[in-house]
């Protein structure tokens, strides 16, 4: 084993890169994972609160509708949201479904 990293020295920097990438993978998956699960006992918390209040279904499915991201919130009433980096623009959302645009502007010299 000694021997091959002797004659190969970039086997021992490929392990690293390699192993450095799967690590970083897995804290993303369990970070992710530790996430939700702390967003579902939240959610289950609020709920059994809002019933201990004695709050309807219909109360309760009101404001969880109602503290959904921005992002989704915006996608359910179709407005477009333009994102992009320089003259590079793309529009989100909408009716028509993402568009590419670029806008037109005179070249400044």
């Amino acid at each position: 084993m000694l021997q091959l990293l002797a004659n190969n020295p970039w086997l021992a920097l490929c392990a690293l890169v390699a192993g450095v990438i799967v690590a970083c993978t897995a804290i993303v998956f369990i970070y992710d994972y530790l996430r939700q699960t702390r967003q579902a006992d939240i959610d289950a918390a609020l709920k059994h609160d809002m019933l201990n209040r004695g709050m309807s279904a219909a109360d309760i499915k009101t404001v969880l509708e109602a503290s959904t991201d921005g992002e989704a919130a915006r996608m359910a009433l179709h407005q477009q949201v333009r994102v992009g980096l320089g003259k590079f623009q793309v529009e989100v959302g909408g009716g028509n479904g993402p568009t590419a645009t670029a806008e037109s502007q005179p070249a400044r010299g």
